[in-house]
């Protein structure tokens, strides 16, 4: 009976997995893939080259050597320059609003790749970014909107930096001396013998996230071109509302063909078992460049994390501190003396951590 559950076990599992072998003819050399957006205001503009691949290399095959250059309809040019991993940069280029740009790419061959004429895009400034407190967390909004109510559609990627301060402070450091001959002598020395204070620069550090879904909004079915939807959300128990929280959002804006690009692509990446699908959908047999030139949008969003949700960090630093107190106190031979003078220490230490955690400074 074992034996025969085993078997059935084992034609279950292996009979579930089958081959895939993908209908598209790739050539050779792959299909050429154009990402990017050119930035037509103040900054640098980039795009990246790179070539479709078999399913089975899991390698990125970027384009080297490739002749990036962007035509004016009044033949002004523009040349990126190359740099590693397939990307072609350009700093500081001023477009003409009233005019048109395309983009034209040589490749090794000489093949010669060339997208339609494009009218430069006009790209709103963000307004502002706020935030609410919610019984899980904190949401983030991006607000924007077009007088003219001529953008419609808006992507955004953003940035997010947090500050991590650590729970104790250090006072002491270890010191090395070297003695005559091979001998070493430790010691234990205050790291600043004049104040006795501790060392700001160690309890302080700061981590780095930048998301990669995509987040977009489009107005296409409102009679107004206002823009208020929310664009990040921190957990309350998140680290990231520990002291300090900043988001930095850049605003990017899209033809109608550029969004649904976009929108087809946001299905492929987070859609459970319809990627295949969705890309076999698209076309092969041509190349389609969706080009958009338009100034890119910047802003950044600073704020006292503890502000937003103080009383998620209440309850850790009354446990943490507690769970102190008490196992020293178990420890303890002393007598009532010492218990209150304990007590008084970690009193202390308890409102400074509160006090820090609560004011805005």
């Amino acid at each position: 009976m074992k034996f025969f559950l085993y078997i059935m076990v084992v034609l279950l599992v292996t009979g579930c997995k089958e081959k895939y072998d993908p209908p598209v003819q790739s050539p050779v050399t792959g299909y050429l893939v154009v990402d990017g957006v050119i930035n037509s205001g103040p900054g640098a503009a980039a795009i990246t080259l790179s070539r479709t691949t078999k399913f089975e290399n899991k390698n990125m095959e970027y384009e080297k050597g490739a002749l990036v250059k962007l035509e004016g309809e009044d033949n002004s040019m523009y040349t990126l320059v190359e740099k590693p991993q397939g990307q072609y940069s350009i700093d500081n280029i001023s477009l003409d609003a009233g005019k048109k740009y395309r983009l034209r790419i040589t490749v090794t061959g000489s093949k010669v790749y060339l997208s339609d004429f494009t009218t430069v895009k006009n790209n709103p400034p963000i307004d502002s970014i706020s935030w609410k407190r919610q019984d899980d967390g904190v949401q983030l909004y991006v607000n924007t909107h077009d007088p003219l109510n001529n953008t419609r559609y808006y992507q955004w990627t953003y940035d997010e930096t947090w500050q991590i301060q650590s729970d104790f402070v250090s006072t002491l450091k270890y010191k090395i001396t070297s003695l005559p001959g091979e001998g070493q002598q430790y010691s234990v020395v205050y790291r600043d013998s004049s104040t006795f204070s501790f060392d700001s620069t160690i309890i302080n550090c700061w981590q780095f996230n930048s998301p990669t879904n995509l987040s977009l909004g489009s107005t296409a079915k409102e009679s107004q071109d206002i823009v208020y939807l929310p664009i990040a959300f921190v957990p309350k128990a998140s680290i990231k509302l520990g002291v300090l929280y900043s988001l930095h959002i850049k605003q990017t804006t899209w033809s109608k063909e550029g969004y649904e690009f976009l929108e087809r692509m946001k299905k492929n990446t987070e859609s459970t078992g319809m990627a295949i699908f969705i890309v076999l959908q698209m076309p092969v047999n041509r190349l389609s460049v969706i080009l958009i030139f338009a100034p890119c949008r910047k802003k950044e969003f600073l704020f006292k994390a503890a502000k937003c949700l103080p009383g998620a960090i209440i309850p850790v630093v009354i446990m943490f501190y507690l769970k102190i107190y008490l196992t020293v106190l178990k420890q303890m031979a002393g007598g009532a003396s010492c218990q209150r003078w304990f007590h008084q220490v970690i009193s202390v230490l308890f409102w400074q951590h509160y006090l820090n955690a609560w004011i805005v400074h």
